[in-house]
């Protein structure tokens, strides 16, 4: 029909791609009829007449998911207000796609839906995306309200929503504030949605991105039998594909993740800044091997050499809250407690749901320990010690800054409860941290033992 009045008509067509139809064998191409002549109606009137009995599904794409970030609507009227929702949204297709991971829809398909009234999945079978953002954004008087969501094209459930309010001040630091912390949950929540998808595949008809986000899924519940079989699955997937900038990533930050625990073992060193090069050579625009090599520097006592990986990492991938934290740890190792805490704060706004948000924690909270801001080493230790209660380092600090404080009850309590949970404890864990001066070392043991001197 469309090829025979297509040229006969003042109707404007919108092409939504190829389907598959019920008792249909092969694909259909679906366009929706509007008004022509510039009136700017919506095709969504057609649409709804027939959507009570039309359901199209496209045939699932193979590989790594694909994303698409709506224009957000402007509310108010304000001329002001459009230009600075669409600039928020420009800054979320542009940081998703620094991720490298996900694959971004460009602005100039994803922008011609600026009516979201076809709903979230008849876009995102014309975008050929599995998961919409869109968002409203609002102002009153001195004040912005954003609402954001992202939307599962495949079910049309909604997987996240967030809600920013913000003083209207500066308008481009505003706009990169809110659009990096959208960025950062936005890629943390799509990595979730894929996890748990993995699981309605089975093990022997995974592709190798799944196996990564299967791997990631066993990674994040952070038990030594989740770990061993993390890896199980991103070897299978380095055995599928070993030029896997993503494969090798992952086996960059598992390694460097044992290295952690094993305060820095060089064996596994070794392997991370092998599988961080690599990445490099098959992505040199992918932040991640970056950072890797940035902390690899950091484990080895190079804080300096850390900095300018990880410059070049927050260059590439403003948004990269592992990355934040790192050049947070290499200043507050070369001695600028001071510079290291925005860093930190940073981190906590771009990553608040992080399941390692506890080590940026402890390293704020030793921040604060060389600023002397005692009150804020105990607030930041406890919500460290919150996520992971057994993390020795934020106890140990913790107890410090009590005994810092006149609190020495509180402190003697809190040692107890340390050598319970660390009996094995020697304050070599302590000396080995690589302080570029090491009367650092010396303050932080001074100060616990200052409870140990009490009892």
């Amino acid at each position: 029909t469309w090829h025979l009045v297509k040229d006969k008509t003042a109707a404007e067509f919108t092409d939504l791609g190829e389907f598959m139809l019920k008792n249909i064998a092969l694909p259909v191409r679906v366009l929706i009829a509007g008004r022509g002549g510039g009136s700017g109606a919506s095709p969504s009137a057609p649409l709804a007449a027939i959507s009570p009995a039309f359901s199209p599904q496209k045939a699932p794409p193979k590989g790594p998911p694909a994303i698409a970030v709506l224009p957000f609507a402007g509310n108010g009227g304000e001329r002001d207000v459009g230009y600075m929702a669409d600039g928020i949204a420009e800054d979320i297709i542009y940081g998703l796609s620094n991720t490298r991971w996900l694959s971004v829809i460009a602005k100039s398909s994803s922008f011609q839906f600026r009516d979201d009234s076809l709903g979230t999945r008849v876009i995102g079978n014309a975008l050929g995306a599995r998961y919409i953002v869109s968002g409203t954004l609002t102002r009153n008087g001195g004040q912005i309200r954003l609402n954001t969501s992202l939307a599962d094209t495949s079910n049309g459930r909604l997987v996240w929503s967030q809600r920013f309010d913000r003083d209207l001040v500066d308008i481009f630091k505003l706009r990169d504030q809110i659009g990096s912390e959208i960025v950062s949950m936005l890629d943390k929540e799509v990595d979730r949605a894929e996890q748990a998808r993995t699981f309605q595949v089975p093990w022997e008809s995974l592709e190798t991105w799944q196996l990564v986000r299967r791997g990631r899924w066993h990674m994040n519940r952070r038990t030594r039998g989740d770990t061993e079989i993390a890896l199980d699955f991103f070897e299978k997937a380095y055995r599928e594909d070993p030029n896997s900038s993503a494969v090798l990533n992952e086996l960059a930050w598992w390694y460097f993740w044992r290295a952690w625990l094993r305060f820095g073992d060089s064996d596994d060193l070794d392997k991370v800044q092998q599988y961080a090069r690599k990445a490099l050579l098959m992505d040199s625009l992918d932040a991640r091997p970056h950072a890797h090599l940035g902390v690899i520097d950091i484990m080895r006592g190079q804080p300096r050499a850390a900095i300018e990986h990880l410059k070049e990492a927050l260059h590439i991938n403003p948004s990269f809250a592992f990355a934040r934290s790192a050049m947070g740890s290499a200043k507050l190792l070369l001695g600028d407690a001071a510079d290291a805490i925005p860093f930190f704060l940073d981190t906590e706004r771009l990553s608040p749901f992080d399941l390692y948000r506890f080590h940026n924690l402890g390293e704020l909270a030793v921040a604060y320990s060389f600023v002397e801001n005692w009150p804020a080493v105990i607030a930041t230790a406890d919500r460290s010690l919150n996520l992971s209660p057994g993390y020795f380092y934020a106890r140990y600090l913790k107890i410090g800054a009590l005994m810092r404080s006149g609190r020495a009850d509180e402190a003697r309590r809190e040692l107890a409860i340390f050598e319970t949970r660390h009996p094995d404890f020697s304050e070599q864990r302590v000396r080995w941290i690589p302080f570029a001066d090491k009367s650092a070392n010396e303050f932080l043991i001074a100060n616990f033992e200052l409870a140990r001197s009490a009892t």
